[in-house]
């Protein structure tokens, strides 16, 4: 895999992208808006270069199913829906429709290339694993600006430092691009501050966007280009066992098949008995040998305490008696089972009189 860098679109070479997947950084604004828009929701996005074509293609939509979105000099076009700021859209917006974005774009430049995505800050490790899938060529082609030279800096030492089965192979621009990007590592947001259109944005009270911009994988979204139209990548997902199982479940729970458990519901530890063993009334030998240990360490354990308060307590004093004779205190004796007391009745032998 070779790696190579166009700080301009402008110097792009036709027979170089041909067969390369090419990476559009315009961080400030369009790479950076549009994932957002499919992050959202969006069915797709027309890069449209003048507000009339974008205009044309928005009557092109189904009523409803169309958003117009662009800006001239950081402001929203007059009738547009949104402007090109990422924070402007939401879900609600822009869910399910396709959203015809008015900026200017070397889209024209770029037609010959095998595969085009857009790529930021806010997308960089979805765009990272795009270009490892595509297992192509990478061209990394800037807008022009300090912010996207430093994002293709970032995104070639990402991509160095990949361990595969091809080699890695950079260019000098690809080089270049690195040097660019080391002494701002680490301080994406103040770059963005000092690059001359982030002191414009800030100027217009955009400050957030450039917040916003800076931050690392804000974004699971890249944009390919397919048929002048951007459309969200498919990106695979790895899957999962979990997941097996719950499909595997509910399949079995629609046909009206058991499920049988097979993984125990408590661990097998003494310190974490299974509970309701007490309401069936079954024991093992090893529920009343838990059981005997634990009512010692109890009495134990009170014992010792007992113990510790005798010790702090202090020896208890003796009342002193001033001469008067110390009353012996009451025994209780036990009541007699009988209220009388009672003597045997003598047995009296009764003698028949003989005549």
């Amino acid at each position: 895999m070779k790696i190579t860098v166009y700080f301009n679109p402008k110097d792009v070479k036709p027979t170089v992208i041909q067969n390369a997947t090419v990476v559009l950084a315009d961080v400030l604004r369009a790479s950076t808006t549009i994932p957002v828009y499919f992050y959202h929701g969006a069915e797709g996005v027309a890069f449209c270069p003048e507000p009339g074509t974008a205009k044309r293609m928005f009557e092109k939509q189904k009523r409803g199913e169309g958003l117009l979105a662009g800006e001239r000099d950081w402001e929203k076009i007059p009738g547009f829906h949104l402007g090109g700021s990422p924070l402007d859209s939401s879900r609600e917006k822009v869910k399910g429709r396709v959203v015809c974005f008015s900026t200017p774009s070397p889209l024209k430049i770029l037609k010959n290339a095998k595969y085009v995505i857009l790529g930021s800050f806010v997308n960089l490790s979805e765009v990272y694993d795009s270009c490892l899938r595509g297992k192509r060529d990478v061209v990394i082609v800037s807008a022009g600006g300090p912010e996207d030279s430093a994002f293709a800096g970032m995104l070639v030492d990402f991509l160095q430092s990949t361990l595969g089965s091809n080699p890695i192979v950079l260019a000098e621009s690809a080089k270049d691009a690195i040097a660019l990007y080391k002494p701002w590592q680490g301080r994406i947001l103040e770059l963005l501050k000092e690059s001359p259109e982030g002191k414009e944005l800030i100027q217009k009270g955009f400050a957030k966007d450039l917040d916003f911009a800076s931050k690392l994988n804000r974004i699971s979204a890249v944009p390919y280009l397919k048929d002048d139209l951007f459309l969200r990548e498919d990106t695979p997902k790895p899957k999962k066992f979990l997941d097996d199982a719950k499909a595997k479940a509910a399949s079995a729970a629609q046909k009206g098949k058991s499920i049988k458990v097979t993984v125990p519901l408590f661990p097998k530890n003494p310190e974490h008995p299974v509970p309701g063993m007490e309401k069936t009334g079954k024991k093992g030998a090893h529920g009343r040998d838990d059981k005997k240990a634990e009512d010692k360490k109890t009495e134990d354990k009170k014992g010792a305490e007992k113990e510790k308060k005798a010790e702090k307590a202090p020896a208890s004093k003796k009342p002193e008696t001033k001469g008067a004779p110390v009353k012996p205190k009451k025994v209780s004796v036990p009541k007699p089972m009988f209220s009388k007391k009672t003597v045997a009745t003598p047995v009296v032998k009764m003698i028949k009189k003989v005549k």
